[in-house]
Formats: C-alpha cells, structure tokens, sequence
C-alpha cells in the first residue's frame, strides 16, 4: 500500500542529508509519496501540526516543486532527521511530534530521542564505557583529568567531532575548559582518552535492533578525532564478540523504545555515543560492502504500517 510520507531533514540531495536521501529515494523506489519538510518550517496551528512542504521526486526536483501545506497527522510515516546540535528548537519539534505519535508514525520516537541523549545513552551500559564525567564543574573536570591523566573532553550535544578537545593532567588547560564552559552552554563530557582511536573508532549501525553492518573511521595522520567531517576515512571491519555482546543487550532496548535507526560508536570495545538522532551508516555500507540497510528499513516501516 503506498504510504505518504514526510521527511523532516535539511535539504535532501547534499551532504548534510545523504544518508536521508537514501531513506527518501527508497520509499519513491516502492511508490511511496514524500514529502520534504524543513525543520524551520513546522508549525503549531491551533491544535493541528503543520507543515510547509515540497513534494520529493529524487534529486534536485523539489527545488522546482512550489511549496504546499500539510497537516502532518495525515502522514502514514514521519522521519525526524535534522542534523544536530539538539538544541531547544531541535527539542520543541519533538516535543510537537511527540503529540500526534499515536497518531502516525515517527521514527525515530520523539520522546526516545528526548530521554536518551546519544552521550548519556551510553551510561546505561557501564561495563562497556569508558570512564565518563558529565559536569559544568571546572574542578570535577579537573579532578577527573588528574585520575585519569589524559582526557578528551567534547559538548553534549554536538555531532561530527565538533569541539572535541584533549587535556592531560600534566599540562590541565583551565583557560580552554572555561571557554568551553561559557555561561548558558550545557556541561561537557570528559572521557578517558582511549589509545585505541589510532586503529579507528567503529560505528556499527542498527536497523530495527539488529545489526545491519558496521565500519570503521580512521583520523587522518596526527588527529585523535576519526569523524568523517574531521578528516577521517572509512573502512571494512569486523565486529568483535564483545560487541556481538553488546549487540545482544542494546537491541530489545532500541526496539522496545521505537529506536528503529541506531549508530553506536565504539573504540578500544568501549562505547563511547549511542546516536539516535540522525544516524549516518546507509551511505557508508553501501560505499564499502554494496549493501542497502534502508531496505531493511523499509520492510521493517511497510509491515509495521500494513
């Protein structure tokens, strides 16, 4: 049955959202309708969430499609794809969301996305974390550096290896540390410094709690930041049997909380994010192996809809 479908995402067809283009160019594959919605352009209008939108035919097409307005509770799927910081207006969209999710579907779920933040998520796992501080406090920060000698230190709720900074007991950079600790901004989060990053930090991608593929960033020379947008390149890898573990004990949690696109990150068989926001892996499986995880993706969405 065709679906009709809306995608809240920047703009589809650039590198901001090309994973959501595959999301996007699938559901057109099985005839579905797509609707493509700026995050800015939702609104609230008595009791009714509406959405300015262009219709979505692949490629540039939207931009020559006029604008046209929908009530979002007459979509079959929501996807909530906007790139973060999750910031407050990244939050009241799924606050706004949350309101009609027994009404339609949304992936992921918006109240999901609220509770678990993709660097606390982690701690609810902490045989498999590294030793984490989240904090606003320059002297807990500075006492966790002396334990722990070398530390990275990065903002909540950024993405792409944004702000990622590393002090060390020896030389604590107080002056770097309170600039990041500006008034009004959230706490950091100071992590041991993992020695493994030199061999990569994996992602491994998840599609309806089971593992659809992984791979692996490796920094460019002389980085200790493996994020794509940093400079890191991608590459095969396996998964280890303590990840397999960790595996077997994330995903009925994922599916339990309407998680239906995961990407945790993993150095030295330490999870360091578990990301449900707007997850990338579908562009980079297929780079690597040929594989289409939003396949999976959207046979899991179509029996879920039937």
């Amino acid at each position: 049955m065709p679906l009709d479908i809306a995608v809240i995402s920047e703009k589809l067809g650039t590198y901001a959202s090309q994973d959501t283009t595959k999301i996007a160019d699938e559901a057109l594959v099985r005839g579905h309708t797509v609707h493509e919605v700026c995050p800015a352009d939702v609104s609230q209008v008595e009791g009714r969430l509406i959405a300015k939108a262009r219709l979505y035919t692949g490629g540039d097409a939207a931009d020559r499609q006029e604008h046209i307005r929908v009530d979002l509770e007459d979509m079959d799927v929501i996807h909530f794809r906007p790139n973060p910081p999750v910031d407050m207006s990244y939050l009241t969209t799924l606050y706004l969301l949350d309101r009609i999710k027994d009404k339609v579907l949304v992936i992921n779920d918006p109240q999901s996305i609220i509770r678990f933040p993709e660097k606390i998520f982690p701690l609810e796992f902490p045989e498999f974390t590294p030793p984490t501080l989240i904090s606003r406090d320059v002297d807990e920060i500075r006492d966790f550096t002396d334990r722990h000698q070398d530390v990275v230190i990065k903002p909540l709720y950024e993405y792409g290896g944004r702000g990622i900074a590393r002090v060390t007991s020896a030389a604590f950079d107080e002056e770097l540390v309170r600039a990041r600790l500006a008034e009004g901004s959230p706490p950091l989060v100071s992590q041991a410094f993992l020695p493994g990053i030199t061999a990569g930090d994996k992602r491994i991608f998840f599609i309806g709690g089971d593992v659809a593929g992984a791979f692996v960033r490796i920094p460019k020379h002389g980085s200790y930041i493996a994020n794509i947008a940093q400079g890191g390149s991608i590459h095969r890898t396996t998964i280890t049997p303590r990840e397999e573990e960790l595996a077997r004990l994330l995903g009925p949690k994922l599916v339990e909380r309407g998680i239906y696109i995961c990407g945790i990150d993993v150095i030295d068989d330490h999870v360091t994010e578990i990301n449900i926001t707007s997850s990338v892996g579908f562009s980079q499986i297929e780079e690597l192996y040929g594989e289409k995880p939003q396949i999976a993706l959207w046979d899991l969405i179509e029996k879920k809809t039937a």
